[in-house]
């Protein structure tokens, strides 16, 4: 039987802990693997090898480098973000699942979908406003010195006349487009993506493979999630959400094929390709991803504590 679950309120340090040291072991991993990339093109690249010493010092200041910063900046991300879920629960409603043991089976589309697409636009009007301090300021500058040639120089209005529109727009408009554009389209594209990821999840996912988080009770509605299992936390969202995803993807690939008269896209056999292909990349790696993210949690969760959520 379904037994709808709302998460009230996210418990602000054990998710920023969780999150930013997340974050600092994939920086790592993903450190390693540029040493080891580097390493592979200083041996076979002889062009390369002359920088062995640069790329050798910079592989492993990553190592140390990466991992911090990646820290200190998803722990600042992953507390505000957490204080907006929170704030916007109280006043909106929280995430609502629908519950069978510790299984998911159904995901509500409406609250998902306007929680995750308002906590995007919100985190959009915040990157805007800072675009907007760092770029309109160089526009204004770049305005003037362009009227400052057109002005001295013979034929300069010629030259200025072919820059990009982007360089010579008003400073205003441009402020306006980051402002309250962006943030508007940010909003639209994660409403409909979630919208899409909930529809994918209760109509594929939940009937082949189920998600699965592991709670334990705290106190009260307080709850650990104690343990991410691997499969049944990859399989269900990289296979059917974002395996779906990029079967949508394909067809867009098509498209844009099509429109470009592509002469490849006659050929059904191609255009099945393309599909299943951008399908399969999808899942294998959505699937790697997930499937490291629920083992570093694992790994992390029993040493610092498992994300603590308040489920009524």
């Amino acid at each position: 039987m379904e037994d709808i679950k709302e998460v009230k309120s996210v418990h602000l340090i054990s998710f920023t802990l969780i999150a930013s040291s997340t974050a600092a072991i994939l920086a790592f991993i993903y450190a390693v693997i540029i040493l080891f990339i580097s390493g592979i093109l200083v041996v076979f690249i002889p062009q390369v090898a002359g920088f062995k010493d640069v790329i050798s010092g910079l592989g492993v200041a990553s190592l140390i480098i990466l991992p911090i910063g990646a820290y200190f900046l998803i722990m600042a991300v992953s507390l505000f973000t957490a204080l907006l879920y929170n704030g916007l629960a109280q006043r909106i409603s929280g995430f609502k699942v629908g519950l069978e043991g510790n299984e998911i089976i159904h995901i509500p589309k409406k609250i998902f979908a306007l929680l995750i697409a308002t906590i995007e636009g919100i985190w959009a009007f915040i990157l805007g406003l800072f675009l907007a301090a760092a770029v309109v300021p160089f526009t204004d500058i770049i305005n003037n010195l362009i009227q400052y040639f057109i002005n001295t120089i013979p034929d300069a209005a010629n030259i200025a006349g072919v820059l990009p529109l982007s360089i010579r727009a008003d400073g205003l408009s441009l402020a306006a487009m980051l402002i309250i554009g962006f943030p508007v389209i940010v909003f639209l594209f994660g409403f409909v993506s979630s919208v899409l990821f909930a529809v994918f999840y209760n109509q594929i996912a939940s009937k082949i493979i189920k998600m699965e988080l592991e709670f334990e009770k705290i106190s009260g509605t307080l709850h650990e999630l104690k343990s991410l299992p691997v499969v049944a936390t990859a399989a269900p969202v990289s296979g059917a959400v974002f395996g779906a995803f990029g079967v949508i993807m394909g067809f867009i690939s098509l498209l844009s094929l099509a429109l470009t008269r592509n002469p490849s896209v006659t050929n059904l056999t191609n255009d099945i390709l393309i599909i299943v292909m951008n399908g399969l990349f999808y899942f294998i790696g959505y699937f790697l991803i997930f499937a490291l993210i629920a083992v570093i949690y694992n790994f992390l969760a029993p040493r610092i504590g498992g994300i603590r959520l308040n489920l009524e």
